[in-house]
């Protein structure tokens, strides 16, 4: 069997900049596990079953001994047998319920259409060549060893697997189509008796068929029984509800690999379930139900499976980020200590001469690892793979750097957030309509974490260690979707109030040292941002577009405190440093990506969040920002700066807007808002009329995310709002000014 993925025990400090205004509530050392005991995501057997499919059967004919001998070399945990019922009452191992496909039946029995198991008795079927088919179909796997291989009967296979296995080879059975083949259950039984492996700790039992299943509860009350599960079984029914009542029988659930997502973990483990996918035969799918914690998988592969579960590997994709004309940062995690290379180069094949990095993944950060590539060029696609040296699993990405100084490119875009909230968890479909788009990069725009709402990954929440807070970002990058968007292109991602608690100030609350920690180890973010924790940075691409992403959290005044000339949510440098880079910068396009909008009052009454006091709600309510937002409104004003867009999310549903705030009949600037990806959805209200917003666009209810794109042939940037799906619900060209 092989080792359980969960992590063994580590000490951990936490180690924060004296720079940063919350430095003081960093908390003591202490010794605690990498995995987050409360999750559900996580093996809830000591070890992870590497379950081979048929056999070793990618390598060698399905239900033969020579492919449960390759299952066995490959060092599988289990073999698995289809169980058929001849004419005479005999058990074989074989999946379909006709010969046709994996003997020469039709040769040697041309008149006997259709051919199923059932109209022939044993005698008959031990004529059949059962492995030449195999070489036919894959010449490439072809071996003369495999011509003229038998169907073997339930007896030989157990006894084949008991030598070759010397003990230590668990067994795997399925009752295929019982309804076909009264009795099979008693006979089941009976040979497992004369074999004497009914009471074998490595032997399970599985079937589509709960009466099957049922039955050989009756036979055999120790047994322990899987139930399987096509998408149709489970269509329409509440998993918790069927998990629960499928406890009563069953040891562990089998479902088709498409099924398996948080809630299904979660749904299982809670009842002590064992959750064992089938089919899973590609590395990258392998390690992905890893990482959402199942128990085992059936594979064809059995070989690919081993090494993951012998050997550190890449557990939750890569992802690139913070990436300039000349330089990238790439990230990736490990599910154990290891020494991660990351190889980088213009050519997908990395034939051509490439950079290598080393870094090591430690307990420390949860196994992240970040490594920066310098020295590259303008304007140019890079490929790049990431595997853990002691593996040969690699993960690939792709990401493009930003233009030359000066230049003028065409740009495109994607922006989102708000994941993982009020039970709207993985799968999210809107990184999968992002990701089509093939866009230069991605804005994430806050909240890339819910850490205080409950999710299998925290089912008792708010996140409280730093174990909480990684566990979320984990559970997010369980969705196929967000893993493929960040490994086609760079990131830039912002944290909200929800990488740490609601509406959260961060000098204020003592979960901010920790939330940032984990905010930190999940994203590629630069030296240059997380330098003394500040996380605002400018960057640009080429003449185009300077983007400003901004820190709202980490030196804001309470929001309790009422508003007035001292209060601050981006803290003095941080206000002075906007007015400059937006003063300096000679881009077309001012982007300032703000975690929390403009003129949509958030948060409560007498402690708003965003910069808005919402009087149009409470003409009475002192809250808010809008003294230091008046400082930047007007400075933009003044100063003339043209082409401002802020950019944001957090409110849950989609609107732009633009702002006259000297109401001198021209725009000053625009605010752009979509939302959420995985949340809840609600309905947009009235604006705050303080800085004199007029709304171009509002919709709720539905999951979106923005697309901005910049054309300087044309002059014009364009924006769209999007559904999860990818259908535009918005298109509007702004003219860009000179």
């Amino acid at each position: 069997m092989k080792k359980s993925l969960v992590a063994g025990i580590a000490c951990l400090s936490l180690s924060l900049s004296s720079a940063a205004p919350w430095a003081v509530l960093a908390a003591p050392h202490q010794t605690v596990a990498t995995d987050n005991g409360q999750s559900t995501l996580q093996p809830i057997t000591s070890d992870v079953a590497v379950i081979a499919h048929r056999g070793a059967s990618a390598y060698g004919p399905e239900h033969t001994l020579a492919a449960y001998k390759e299952a066995i070399k490959m060092k599988a945990d289990y073999v698995e047998f289809d169980l058929q019922m001849t004419k005479d009452g005999q058990l074989i191992a074989m999946h379909d319920e006709t010969l046709a496909r994996t003997t020469n039946a039709k040769e040697l029995y041309p008149d006997r259409a259709p051919w199923r198991v059932k109209d022939f008795t044993m005698d008959e079927i031990k004529r059949l060549d059962a492995g030449s088919w195999f070489n036919a179909a894959y010449p490439e796997l072809a071996k003369k060893e495999y011509i003229g291989q038998h169907v073997p009967t339930l007896d030989e296979a157990i006894q084949f697997v008991k030598k070759h296995g010397n003990g230590k080879v668990g067994l795997y059975m399925e009752t295929k189509a019982p309804d076909v083949y009264p009795g099979m259950e008693e006979k089941l039984i009976e040979i497992l008796q004369k074999n004497k492996v009914l009471d074998s700790k490595n032997l399970f039992l599985e079937s589509f068929s709960e009466d099957s299943l049922r039955k050989l509860k009756t036979l055999a009350p120790n047994v322990k029984l899987i139930q399987l599960y096509t998408g149709a079984m489970l269509k329409g029914k509440d998993v918790y509800q069927e998990f629960k009542r499928v406890a009563d029988y069953a040891s562990g659930i089998g479902p088709s690999k498409e099924l398996v997502v948080p809630k299904f973990m979660e749904a299982a483990h809670q009842n002590q379930l064992l959750v064992h996918p089938w089919t899973v035969n590609s590395q990258d799918d392998l390690a992905s139900l890893l990482s959402l914690g199942v128990d085992g998988e059936f594979t064809n592969n059995p070989d690919k499976m081993v090494e993951l579960t012998d050997k550190p590997f890449i557990s939750h994709g890569v992802a690139s980020g913070d990436v300039t004309d000349t330089s990238a940062i790439l990230w990736a995690r490990t599910n154990d200590a290891a020494n991660v290379q990351f190889e980088i180069s213009t050519d997908s094949s990395f034939k051509e001469p490439f950079i290598v990095k080393t870094v090591h993944a430690e307990a420390e950060n949860d196994f992240a690892v970040k490594a920066k590539m310098d020295g590259l060029k303008p304007d140019t696609t890079y490929f790049y793979r990431a595997h853990a040296v002691s593996s040969s699993y690699t993960v690939n990405g792709s990401f493009k750097t930003a233009p030359a100084e000066n230049s003028l490119k065409p740009l495109t875009m994607v922006w989102g957030g708000d994941t993982g909230g009020q039970g709207e968890i993985p799968p999210y479909n809107s990184f999968k309509a992002m990701s089509a788009l093939n866009p230069d990069f991605f804005l994430f725009s806050g909240d890339t974490i819910y850490a205080d709402n409950k999710t299998p990954a925290v089912p008792n929440p708010p996140s409280q260690s730093v174990q909480d807070f990684w566990a979320k970002y984990k559970e997010n990058r369980t969705d196929a979707g967000l893993r493929s968007l960040l490994q086609k292109t760079a990131t830039f991602s912002i944290w909200d109030d929800h990488e740490v608690t609601n509406d959260f100030s961060g000098p204020s609350q003592p979960l901010t040292p920790t939330g940032l920690r984990a905010f930190e180890d999940y994203w590629p973010i630069s030296n240059e941002r997380s330098s003394a924790d500040k996380l605002y940075h400018t960057y640009s691409w080429g003449n185009t577009l300077d983007m400003m992403i901004l820190n709202n959290r980490g030196y804001r005044a309470p929001n309790t405190q009422a508003d007035g000339a001292d209060k601050t949510m981006l803290g003095g440098e941080q206000l002075e440093w906007l007015k400059k880079q937006l003063l300096e910068s000679d881009a077309k396009i001012k982007l300032v990506a703000t975690s929390v909008p403009i003129s949509v009052p958030t948060g409560k009454a007498n402690a708003r969040d965003g910069w808005a006091n919402g009087n149009q709600v409470n003409p009475n309510d002192p809250t808010g920002y809008e003294n230091e937002f008046k400082k930047i409104s007007d400075f933009i004003v003044e100063k003339g700066i043209k082409n401002v867009f802020f950019v944001t999310t957090d409110v849950h549903f989609a609107q732009v807007i633009k702002y006259d705030a000297n109401h001198d009949g021209k725009t000053d600037y625009h605010e752009l808002i979509s939302g959420p990806i995985g949340a809840v959805k609600i309905n947009p209200g009235t604006l705050d009329p303080t800085f004199s917003p007029e709304s171009m666009y509002a919709e709720g209810n539905f999951f979106n995310f923005g697309v901005f794109k910049v054309d300087p042939t044309t002059n014009k940037a364009t924006v769209e709002i999007r559904d999860e799906n990818g259908k535009i619900h918005f298109n509007y060209d702004f003219q860009l000014e000179d």
